[in-house]
Protein backbone atom coordinates (compact mmCIF):
# COMPACT_ATOMS: atom_id res chain seq x y z
CA UNK A 1 0.00 0.00 0.00
CA UNK A 2 1.49 3.39 -0.91
CA UNK A 3 2.11 6.13 1.36
CA UNK A 4 -0.89 8.14 2.83
CA UNK A 5 -0.06 11.54 3.32
CA UNK A 6 -0.63 13.23 6.25
CA UNK A 7 -3.34 16.21 5.81
CA UNK A 8 -4.45 19.29 8.01
CA UNK A 9 -7.57 18.92 6.55
CA UNK A 10 -10.37 19.62 9.64
CA UNK A 11 -12.14 17.06 6.64
CA UNK A 12 -10.15 14.49 8.70
CA UNK A 13 -12.02 14.86 11.87
CA UNK A 14 -14.87 16.18 11.06
CA UNK A 15 -16.14 13.08 8.95
CA UNK A 16 -14.37 11.01 11.65
CA UNK A 17 -16.20 12.12 14.71
CA UNK A 18 -19.48 12.52 12.37
CA UNK A 19 -19.38 8.87 11.34
CA UNK A 20 -18.24 7.63 14.62
CA UNK A 21 -21.04 9.35 16.71
CA UNK A 22 -24.01 8.46 14.10
CA UNK A 23 -23.74 4.76 15.46
CA UNK A 24 -25.92 5.12 18.09
CA UNK A 25 -24.74 3.04 20.75
CA UNK A 26 -21.44 5.10 20.32
CA UNK A 27 -23.07 8.61 21.44
CA UNK A 28 -25.11 6.97 23.90
CA UNK A 29 -21.18 5.60 25.58
CA UNK A 30 -20.16 9.04 25.21
CA UNK A 31 -22.47 10.90 27.06
CA UNK A 32 -22.51 8.91 29.78
CA UNK A 33 -19.43 9.19 30.33
CA UNK A 34 -18.51 12.97 30.15
CA UNK A 35 -22.25 14.53 30.81
CA UNK A 36 -22.35 16.06 34.35
CA UNK A 37 -23.70 13.30 37.15
CA UNK A 38 -26.54 15.80 37.73
CA UNK A 39 -27.92 15.57 34.13
CA UNK A 40 -27.55 11.83 33.53
CA UNK A 41 -29.18 10.70 36.73
CA UNK A 42 -32.30 12.17 34.91
CA UNK A 43 -31.48 10.49 31.15
CA UNK A 44 -33.23 7.98 29.83
CA UNK A 45 -30.46 6.80 27.52
CA UNK A 46 -32.48 3.97 26.06
CA UNK A 47 -34.89 6.46 24.67
CA UNK A 48 -32.09 8.52 22.59
CA UNK A 49 -33.25 8.53 18.96
CA UNK A 50 -31.25 10.81 16.04
CA UNK A 51 -32.45 14.41 14.44
CA UNK A 52 -31.67 14.24 11.09
CA UNK A 53 -31.93 18.23 10.78
CA UNK A 54 -29.69 20.17 9.99
CA UNK A 55 -29.46 22.97 12.54
CA UNK A 56 -25.75 24.63 11.98
CA UNK A 57 -26.69 27.13 9.13
CA UNK A 58 -23.99 28.92 7.10
CA UNK A 59 -22.26 31.20 9.72
CA UNK A 60 -22.26 28.42 12.54
CA UNK A 61 -20.25 26.20 9.81
CA UNK A 62 -16.96 27.81 9.92
CA UNK A 63 -17.24 26.58 13.72
CA UNK A 64 -18.90 23.43 14.42
CA UNK A 65 -20.40 20.05 13.01
CA UNK A 66 -23.35 18.54 14.87
CA UNK A 67 -25.34 15.63 16.00
CA UNK A 68 -28.47 15.93 17.50
CA UNK A 69 -30.68 13.90 19.19
CA UNK A 70 -34.19 13.65 21.42
CA UNK A 71 -34.38 12.29 24.42
CA UNK A 72 -36.39 11.68 27.03
CA UNK A 73 -35.24 13.67 30.49
CA UNK A 74 -37.62 11.86 32.98
CA UNK A 75 -40.82 12.55 31.46
CA UNK A 76 -40.05 15.38 29.90
CA UNK A 77 -38.95 15.90 25.78
CA UNK A 78 -35.39 17.21 25.63
CA UNK A 79 -32.76 17.83 22.80
CA UNK A 80 -28.79 16.44 23.01
CA UNK A 81 -26.54 18.28 20.64
CA UNK A 82 -22.89 17.30 20.37
CA UNK A 83 -21.11 19.84 18.19
CA UNK A 84 -17.75 19.18 17.24
CA UNK A 85 -15.89 22.37 17.38
CA UNK A 86 -13.29 22.06 14.32
CA UNK A 87 -11.04 24.50 14.72
CA UNK A 88 -7.83 24.17 16.22
CA UNK A 89 -8.34 27.04 19.14
CA UNK A 90 -11.47 28.22 20.87
CA UNK A 91 -13.53 30.85 19.92
CA UNK A 92 -14.29 33.53 22.06
CA UNK A 93 -18.07 34.13 20.63
CA UNK A 94 -19.18 30.23 21.32
CA UNK A 95 -21.48 31.50 24.04
CA UNK A 96 -23.23 33.77 20.68
CA UNK A 97 -22.51 30.75 18.66
CA UNK A 98 -24.23 28.14 20.87
CA UNK A 99 -27.37 30.50 21.23
CA UNK A 100 -27.45 31.13 17.55
CA UNK A 101 -27.29 26.96 17.01
CA UNK A 102 -30.12 26.85 20.07
CA UNK A 103 -32.43 29.53 18.32
CA UNK A 104 -31.84 27.36 15.17
CA UNK A 105 -33.33 24.26 17.16
CA UNK A 106 -36.19 26.25 18.50
CA UNK A 107 -37.49 28.12 15.46
CA UNK A 108 -37.63 24.70 13.37
CA UNK A 109 -39.73 23.40 16.14
CA UNK A 110 -41.60 26.72 15.85
CA UNK A 111 -42.03 26.30 12.06
CA UNK A 112 -43.41 22.92 12.81
CA UNK A 113 -46.10 23.65 16.07
CA UNK A 114 -43.42 21.14 17.86
CA UNK A 115 -43.72 22.64 21.65
CA UNK A 116 -40.18 24.27 22.74
CA UNK A 117 -37.85 21.85 24.50
CA UNK A 118 -34.69 22.27 26.49
CA UNK A 119 -31.45 22.14 24.40
CA UNK A 120 -28.55 20.44 26.18
CA UNK A 121 -25.58 21.34 24.00
CA UNK A 122 -22.16 19.79 24.65
CA UNK A 123 -18.68 20.88 22.80
CA UNK A 124 -16.70 18.09 21.70
CA UNK A 125 -12.97 19.60 21.57
CA UNK A 126 -9.73 18.35 21.10
CA UNK A 127 -7.68 21.67 19.57
CA UNK A 128 -3.99 21.84 21.31
CA UNK A 129 -4.72 25.25 23.41
CA UNK A 130 -6.54 24.37 26.78
CA UNK A 131 -10.45 25.44 27.12
CA UNK A 132 -10.90 29.12 28.44
CA UNK A 133 -14.16 30.28 29.05
CA UNK A 134 -14.35 34.06 29.55
CA UNK A 135 -18.07 33.92 30.11
CA UNK A 136 -21.05 35.42 28.27
CA UNK A 137 -21.93 39.05 29.16
CA UNK A 138 -20.07 40.38 32.11
CA UNK A 139 -20.51 42.70 34.82
CA UNK A 140 -24.25 42.61 34.87
CA UNK A 141 -26.18 44.15 37.55
CA UNK A 142 -28.42 42.22 39.68
CA UNK A 143 -31.55 44.19 38.91
CA UNK A 144 -30.79 43.57 34.75
CA UNK A 145 -29.77 39.60 35.03
CA UNK A 146 -33.22 38.79 33.65
CA UNK A 147 -33.10 40.59 30.60
CA UNK A 148 -29.85 39.01 30.06
CA UNK A 149 -29.97 35.38 28.25
CA UNK A 150 -28.21 32.40 31.00
CA UNK A 151 -27.53 29.03 29.34
CA UNK A 152 -24.35 26.44 30.38
CA UNK A 153 -23.32 24.09 27.52
CA UNK A 154 -21.02 20.99 28.60
CA UNK A 155 -17.59 20.84 27.79
CA UNK A 156 -15.82 17.47 26.68
CA UNK A 157 -12.24 18.70 26.21
CA UNK A 158 -9.88 15.79 25.42
CA UNK A 159 -6.70 17.55 27.00
CA UNK A 160 -8.73 17.40 30.75
CA UNK A 161 -8.71 13.30 30.51
CA UNK A 162 -5.75 11.66 31.24
CA UNK A 163 -5.31 8.62 28.63
CA UNK A 164 -5.41 5.89 31.09
CA UNK A 165 -9.17 7.60 32.26
CA UNK A 166 -10.54 7.68 28.50
CA UNK A 167 -10.06 3.59 29.51
CA UNK A 168 -12.16 4.11 32.29
CA UNK A 169 -14.94 6.53 31.10
CA UNK A 170 -16.07 4.82 28.21
CA UNK A 171 -16.94 0.98 27.78
CA UNK A 172 -17.10 0.56 23.94
CA UNK A 173 -13.79 -0.36 22.24
CA UNK A 174 -14.30 1.56 19.29
CA UNK A 175 -15.36 4.99 21.76
CA UNK A 176 -12.32 4.27 24.30
CA UNK A 177 -9.94 3.80 20.81
CA UNK A 178 -11.49 6.67 19.09
CA UNK A 179 -11.35 9.01 21.33
CA UNK A 180 -7.96 8.44 21.98
CA UNK A 181 -6.81 8.78 18.57
CA UNK A 182 -8.35 12.32 18.61
CA UNK A 183 -6.61 13.54 21.74
CA UNK A 184 -3.36 12.43 20.24
CA UNK A 185 -3.77 13.33 16.51
CA UNK A 186 -0.86 15.74 16.20
CA UNK A 187 2.06 13.15 16.43
CA UNK A 188 -0.66 9.46 17.15
CA UNK A 189 1.35 6.73 15.47
CA UNK A 190 4.65 8.87 17.75
CA UNK A 191 2.74 8.49 21.10
CA UNK A 192 1.63 4.86 20.09
CA UNK A 193 5.38 3.87 19.58
CA UNK A 194 6.44 5.55 22.85
CA UNK A 195 3.82 4.00 24.41
CA UNK A 196 2.93 0.66 23.83
CA UNK A 197 1.70 -0.59 27.02
CA UNK A 198 -1.01 2.27 27.29
CA UNK A 199 -1.65 1.53 23.77
CA UNK A 200 -1.47 -2.13 24.39
CA UNK A 201 -4.58 -1.62 27.24
CA UNK A 202 -6.56 0.54 24.81
CA UNK A 203 -6.75 -1.74 22.02
CA UNK A 204 -7.14 -4.84 24.52
CA UNK A 205 -10.79 -5.68 23.28
CA UNK A 206 -10.23 -4.30 20.12
CA UNK A 207 -11.72 -7.38 18.18
CA UNK A 208 -14.71 -6.60 19.35
CA UNK A 209 -15.19 -3.70 17.00
CA UNK A 210 -17.33 -3.36 14.70
CA UNK A 211 -15.87 -4.25 10.97
CA UNK A 212 -16.98 -0.83 9.29
CA UNK A 213 -16.49 1.09 12.50
CA UNK A 214 -12.93 -0.23 12.81
CA UNK A 215 -12.09 0.62 9.45
CA UNK A 216 -12.73 4.24 10.03
CA UNK A 217 -10.69 4.26 13.05
CA UNK A 218 -7.81 2.68 10.91
CA UNK A 219 -8.08 4.92 8.02
CA UNK A 220 -8.08 7.98 10.64
CA UNK A 221 -4.88 6.77 12.00
CA UNK A 222 -3.42 6.67 8.49
CA UNK A 223 -4.63 9.74 7.12
CA UNK A 224 -3.68 11.80 10.52
CA UNK A 225 -0.13 9.91 11.02
CA UNK A 226 1.16 10.34 7.06
CA UNK A 227 3.36 7.33 7.69
CA UNK A 228 3.70 4.53 5.60
CA UNK A 229 1.06 1.30 6.58
CA UNK A 230 4.59 -0.76 6.90
CA UNK A 231 5.93 1.36 9.64
CA UNK A 232 2.58 1.29 11.04
CA UNK A 233 2.85 -2.64 11.06
CA UNK A 234 6.43 -2.46 12.74
CA UNK A 235 4.90 -0.74 15.50
CA UNK A 236 1.85 -2.34 16.27
CA UNK A 237 3.53 -5.17 16.25
CA UNK A 238 5.13 -4.42 19.56
CA UNK A 239 1.92 -3.57 20.79
CA UNK A 240 0.73 -6.82 20.35
CA UNK A 241 0.24 -9.42 17.52
CA UNK A 242 -3.86 -8.70 17.59
CA UNK A 243 -3.20 -4.65 16.83
CA UNK A 244 -0.93 -5.35 13.94
CA UNK A 245 -3.31 -8.18 12.06
CA UNK A 246 -6.06 -5.56 12.67
CA UNK A 247 -5.00 -2.75 11.45
CA UNK A 248 -3.02 -4.71 8.86
CA UNK A 249 -5.78 -6.37 7.51
CA UNK A 250 -8.10 -2.71 7.56
CA UNK A 251 -5.20 -1.19 5.68
CA UNK A 252 -5.51 -4.38 2.97
CA UNK A 253 -9.28 -4.36 2.93
CA UNK A 254 -9.38 -0.18 2.74
CA UNK A 255 -6.92 -0.21 -0.08
CA UNK A 256 -9.01 -2.96 -2.05
CA UNK A 257 -12.46 -1.09 -1.10
CA UNK A 258 -11.04 2.28 -2.21
CA UNK A 259 -9.76 0.72 -5.51
CA UNK A 260 -13.46 -0.72 -6.67
CA UNK A 261 -15.29 2.05 -5.16
CA UNK A 262 -14.76 4.69 -7.85
CA UNK A 263 -10.68 5.59 -7.27
CA UNK A 264 -9.90 3.15 -10.46
CA UNK A 265 -11.98 5.70 -12.55
CA UNK A 266 -10.51 8.67 -10.90
CA UNK A 267 -7.00 7.36 -11.59
CA UNK A 268 -7.81 6.97 -15.72
CA UNK A 269 -9.49 10.52 -15.44
CA UNK A 270 -5.89 11.77 -14.43
CA UNK A 271 -3.93 9.93 -16.23
CA UNK A 272 -5.92 11.19 -19.39
CA UNK A 273 -5.64 14.86 -17.96
CA UNK A 274 -1.82 14.01 -17.59
CA UNK A 275 -1.45 14.64 -13.96
CA UNK A 276 2.39 12.62 -12.69
CA UNK A 277 2.13 9.24 -11.25
CA UNK A 278 3.38 10.92 -8.38
CA UNK A 279 0.37 13.03 -8.31
CA UNK A 280 -2.20 10.64 -8.66
CA UNK A 281 -0.35 8.08 -6.08
CA UNK A 282 -1.35 11.12 -3.81
CA UNK A 283 -4.29 12.11 -4.24
CA UNK A 284 -5.64 7.91 -5.08
CA UNK A 285 -3.45 5.53 -2.79
CA UNK A 286 -3.04 3.62 -5.98
CA UNK A 287 0.50 1.74 -6.11
CA UNK A 288 2.79 2.95 -9.09
CA UNK A 289 2.24 -0.44 -10.86
CA UNK A 290 -1.25 -0.65 -10.95
CA UNK A 291 -0.99 2.88 -12.64
CA UNK A 292 1.19 2.55 -14.92
CA UNK A 293 -0.46 -1.14 -15.80
CA UNK A 294 -3.70 1.26 -16.21
CA UNK A 295 -1.28 3.92 -18.45
CA UNK A 296 -0.58 0.73 -20.64
CA UNK A 297 -4.53 -0.37 -20.55
CA UNK A 298 -5.68 3.31 -21.81
CA UNK A 299 -3.17 3.83 -24.23
CA UNK A 300 -4.60 1.74 -27.28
Amino acid sequence: MSKIQKSNNNNIHDNFFKSLFSVKENLEDLLKGSLPKEVLQGLKTETLEYDPTEYVDQELAPYFKDISCNIKYGYSNIKISLLYEHKSYQDKNIHLQLLRYILNVWENQATNKQELTPVITMVFYHGNRKWNDSGFVKNVPEELKRFVPLFDYALFDTKDIEDHAIIQHFKRPSVKVAVWFMKRSDNLIGFIESNPDLAREMFMHIEQIDKTIFQKIALYLYKVSGVEPDKIDEIMETVSPQAKDAFSQAADELRQWGYNKGVKQTAIKMINKGYSNEQIVEITDIDIEQIQKLRSENSN
